[in-house]
């Protein structure tokens, strides 16, 4: 069976010192009157036996005082070890994310070295890259004209004006299309002497843009 707390202890002890208050003044009462018959126990008893509780209640306060500054760093503990546990908690998300975003790196990674092993594998040849490359900018296509100047309407690329100005911006229209020598290079066809209101910047290689 478990020791009484001290909350009990101190119960007690107050309940001894109650009864012995009480015997001790029906004692002295009966003594003033004289008329009780009864035997009565000595008053000195009872004063002793009343300071014996009392030192007994003192030291049982004195344990109550030290269990309530143990129960106190007991309280401040609890709070620390409350706020670590928030810590941990917050690491441990903060690792979760960590790793979700070390996953989803790792599988980026593994993609592109993937699609290298592939790349590496169907490589092309430079010299195919040099002839594509300079099969677009011998028309201008990523580049403007050496001329070229600031406030220079060309554009390295047929502007709306320029395609709808050209051969396939005019297959929509019926006159055109019935007009004789259709496809006919315009340059070709101008009669002598005659102006060409071609803007020279709406020459471009056609075959750059349907390739």
């Amino acid at each position: 069976m478990a020791a009484p707390g001290t909350k009990q202890v101190l119960l007690s002890l107050i309940e001894d010192v109650e009864i012995i208050t009480k015997e001790l003044f029906e004692l002295m009462s009966a003594k003033k009157t004289e008329t009780s018959t009864e035997p009565v126990a000595d008053t000195g008893q009872l004063m002793e036996l009343l300071l014996k509780k009392d030192a007994e209640i003192q030291a049982a306060l004195k344990t109550a005082t030290e269990q309530g500054e143990v129960q106190k760093k007991i309280e401040a503990l609890q709070v620390e070890v409350d706020r670590r546990d928030a810590d941990i908690l917050q690491l441990q998300k903060n690792l979760k994310e960590a790793e979700t975003i070390l996953a989803t790196a790792i599988y980026q990674a593994k993609q592109k070295l993937t699609s290298i092993k592939q790349a590496n594998q169907k490589s092309i040849p430079s010299e195919e890259l040099i002839k594509y490359a300079h099969k677009i900018s011998s028309s201008h296509a990523v580049a403007a004209p050496n001329t070229w100047q600031p406030g220079d309407p060309r554009r390295p690329y047929p502007t709306e004006l320029d395609m709808r100005m050209g051969f396939l911006g005019r297959l929509n229209n019926p006159n055109f299309q019935s007009q004789p020598g259709l496809g006919a290079d315009p340059q070709l066809s101008r009669q002598p002497g005659q102006l060409d209101h071609t803007p020279s910047h709406a020459v471009y290689n056609i075959d750059i843009f349907l390739t």
